[in-house]
């Protein structure tokens, strides 16, 4: 026998002889990535449509609908005062939560009151008048969360108030300039949308189908 056939003998004894067998902690990252594919489930925005700027003009009232309101008429960018009134038509009282404002959209400050409690006879509710220090510019953001419960058909509004004097009565801005703001935005409560397949957080019954598929194909490997 020649050297290259002794070699070539001494190597193949020495060589794996079957593929290697996932460890465990790689076969539960496959699984999990297996899962996510198999097991689809139902994700959506409660606010479900915008019109215009009116990014919450429907909402689901199922579950609570954070809306955050963008505004830019051009002359709120010359105002330096402003508050957010809401008020309802659906003829129960409800609570508006986490109520605030932003110039960037991603960094609020909070409102005072944060929350508002509106009556159930149509009447407005009011925050504190806040005194930006100068012009506010464009774009401003007003952020609420409408409540669960609203019965359909009946609308939450939104209400951004500006004036450039911090003129005002009872604590209500006042029309006394041309660049007075009244801007509303209407939220009117449907029926949820259908749901949207996606990937789902159900990684247990992926992962166990995978397991089932590694026993098997170990039981091959060693067979």
């Amino acid at each position: 026998m020649t050297k290259a056939s002794l070699f070539e003998l001494q190597r193949l004894k020495f060589a794996p002889c079957c593929p290697a067998i996932p460890t465990v902690g790689a076969t539960l990252a496959i699984a999990i990535s297996f899962s996510s594919v198999l097991a689809p489930s139902s994700a959506q925005a409660a606010c479900l449509t915008t019109v215009g700027e009116n990014v919450c003009a429907t909402f689901d009232a199922s579950t609570p609908s954070t809306a955050v309101q963008p505004f830019t008429s051009a002359n709120l960018g010359t105002n330096r005062y402003f508050q957010l009134s809401l008020l309802t038509n659906a003829g129960f009282s409800y609570t508006i939560t986490d109520l605030a404002w932003s110039k960037d959209g991603t960094t609020f400050n909070a409102f005072s009151p944060i929350s508002l409690s509106l009556n159930a006879n149509g009447s407005r509710s009011y925050t504190d008048i806040v005194d930006y220090g100068s012009a506010v510019g464009l774009p401003l953001y007003l952020r609420y969360t409408l409540p669960t419960g609203v019965a359909l058909g009946k609308s939450i509004e939104g209400t951004l108030i500006a004036n450039n004097n911090g003129a005002n009565n009872g604590g209500v801005l006042s029309d006394s300039l041309n660049n007075y703001q009244f801007i509303n935005r209407d939220s009117l409560s449907v029926p949820g949308a259908a749901p949207t397949a996606v990937p789902a957080p159900l990684p247990i019954f992926g992962a166990a189908g995978f397991f089932a598929f590694s026993r098997r194909l170990r039981r091959r490997i060693k067979a």
